[in-house]
């Protein structure tokens, strides 16, 4: 009968083949939530949705970057600069409150707004609201998203106009598509 505490020396033990083995999590970044085998990208992604999520949540009465850097645990490099691809998106604007400090707020969800509506085609999701701004002038909101397994939805990009430009934006896309088909 084999002794079981007897190894041979061909023989490897279970425990000493993950020795070698790094945990994934000891790699994360200072600067965002990085972890081995996640792409530059995907990092990128995450943080700027880590971001998102805590001006949504948080920004309402306006959020600051230090704030947003203490629910994230993000570097202060890493959230201004998702923040400016945020408010490049109209996901989020910024207020200056005094000589030094700005307050960011999100756009994503028009706070007057008078409802939404949503166009689906694939993968691409257009939300269309309505919504109230500046003077009580009525203004739409388009919001281009992407859906995936992976991140569910994300915001690809946004515009807004004001309503008495839409019979125009209509026509200018009408003749632009008609000079295409050409």
């Amino acid at each position: 009968m084999p002794d079981p505490d007897r190894q041979d020396d061909d023989e490897i033990s279970a425990l000493d083949l993950g020795s070698d083995l790094e945990d994934p999590l000891d790699e994360l970044s200072d600067d965002g939530p990085s972890v081995e085998g996640f792409s530059n990208d995907k990092s990128d992604t995450l943080a700027q949705d880590q971001v998102r999520r805590a001006v949504r949540k948080y920004g309402e009465d306006g959020i600051t970057v230090s704030e947003i850097m203490e629910v994230t645990d993000l570097a202060r490099n890493t959230v201004d600069k998702h923040l400016a691809r945020l408010r490049q998106l109209r996901e989020v604007y910024r207020q200056k409150r005094d000589k030094q400090t700005h307050f960011y707020y999100p756009n994503g969800k028009p706070l007057h707004s008078f409802g939404k509506k949503r166009i689906e085609d694939g993968e691409t999701i257009l939300d269309i609201q309505l919504a109230k701004g500046k003077n009580d002038d009525l203004y739409f909101h388009l919001t281009e998203k992407r859906f995936s397994l992976m991140e569910g939805e994300t915001t690809e990009g946004a515009v807004i106009f004001p309503i008495s430009s839409l019979d125009e934006v209509f026509q200018k896309m009408q003749e632009f598509a008609e000079e295409v088909e050409k």
